[in-house]
């Protein structure tokens, strides 16, 4: 299992790579989604870092402190890009195919939805913060809303 901020960082440099713009908020939205596909499809957790629901939904700690600190993160690990699991790389380029055209603030909307593993923790509140989010809410989320939305199946 690889630490959240390698797999942050592997998503950075795929997101220089293709010309998609990123900050704090959308590296999060990623990881996110990123985490959330790997636990619908292989039931398996993509890094050691459960997220938390944090105000503009879910954040990795350790990934938010690492750029919040003017750190770069694309710069921060080559782990994943060198030496990754196949299935995380692929799941990083679907992600970033389906995720990535959006804005920062329209995955933090999506992460908001009624239903969602954040809205389920938090009660749709921004008070009631800083809760991790379970792997089952977003397992179950990301399997009903997402693999099947993307792949046509039923």
């Amino acid at each position: 299992m690889y630490d959240s901020r390698d797999v942050a960082a592997y998503i950075a440099q795929q997101c220089v790579d293709r010309k998609i713009n990123y900050n704090n908020t959308k590296i999060q939205k990623l990881l996110y989604c990123v985490y959330g596909v790997m636990l619908a499809w292989k039931n398996e957790r993509v890094c050691d870092e459960h997220p938390h629901a944090w105000p503009y939904g879910p954040v990795f700690p350790k990934v938010f402190k690492l750029i919040h600190n003017g750190e770069d993160v694309t710069e921060y690990s080559t782990v994943v890009r060198n030496a990754g699991n196949e299935a995380i790389k692929a799941t990083v380029q679907k992600v970033l195919e389906i995720f990535g055209p959006l804005r920062a603030s329209n995955l933090s909307a999506w992460s908001h939805r009624v239903g969602s593993p954040w809205w389920r923790v938090t009660g749709g509140q921004t008070t009631n913060l800083n809760k991790l989010i379970p792997d089952e809410f977003i397992r179950d989320y990301f399997r009903e809303n997402v693999l099947v939305a993307n792949t046509g199946s039923q």
